[in-house]
């Protein structure tokens, strides 16, 4: 996935949303989108699963994407089963129903992300951790090449972050290529393979997280002061 000179700029505002972005997402690995609130992150990522159009450059795709949106309204009471199944919907026939095959492949979506045992409840009667983590379940079951996932640790606690970014790593081990936004930092420093870092809607710098995750480049990013400390850190499962 390229995004080449990309700019955006949303109705009646005087200010570009995105302006002049460029950035390679490369299969089998996690890019880490970087900024203060209100950077352009989530533009980036509209535009990238398609969701909004450039208003200038080119955003070249090769293969189907996934598309896990900082927030949605939930309608319908389904159950997580039944939610997470429409992420199957462009493997299915026009109007046809998921198939045992479908259903399957959902659980299993379910099951990577620790809601396997809650299937059967309804999404309204989630915790907002509990639906960010069927809502990621659903954008895994597309087994789409590209993942773009806005703010996935959001609301979750340590033992299922550590889970989310294990699912991360494993879809790029299989060569998916994943493009996320985070503000957490621990989370990038586990899942992400390169890091690219977003001020007032422009790129200041991309590459290997190891050498762009600096605490000088976090302070001009944030405009706060940062140093490296110890931390516990959850393993996975």
């Amino acid at each position: 996935m390229r995004f080449i000179d990309v700019s955006y700029r949303y109705k009646g505002e005087s200010d570009a949303a995105v302006l002049g972005f460029n950035l390679v997402v490369k299969p089998g690995r996690v890019t880490a989108l970087l900024g203060r609130n209100g950077s352009g992150k989530s533009t980036v990522l509209g535009i990238g699963a398609g969701w909004l159009e450039a208003g200038t450059g080119i955003v070249e795709r090769a293969g189907t994407v996934a598309f896990l949106p900082q927030s949605e309204r939930l309608a319908f009471a389904f159950t997580c089963i039944e939610y997470v199944s429409f992420g199957r919907a462009p493997h299915l026939p026009y109007l046809a129903l998921p198939s045992g095959c479908d259903i399957d492949k959902a659980s299993a979506a379910l099951a990577a992300v620790g809601m396997g045992p809650k299937a059967e409840r309804r999404i309204t009667a989630l915790s907002g951790g509990e639906l960010q983590l069927v809502r990621i379940a659903r954008a895994l079951v597309q087994e789409a090449a590209w993942i773009l996932l806005d703010e996935p640790s959001d609301m979750l606690d340590p033992a299922h972050v550590a889970t989310i970014g294990a699912a991360i790593r494993s879809l790029a081990d299989s060569g998916v290529g994943v493009l996320l936004s985070t503000h957490d930092l621990a989370f990038t420093m586990a899942a992400a393979d390169e890091v690219a870092l977003m001020r007032s809607g422009r790129l200041l710098d991309v590459g290997p997280m190891e050498s762009v995750l600096t605490c000088d480049a976090l302070g001009e990013l944030y405009g706060t002061p940062f140093h490296l400390a110890s931390i516990p850190t959850p393993t996975g499962r």
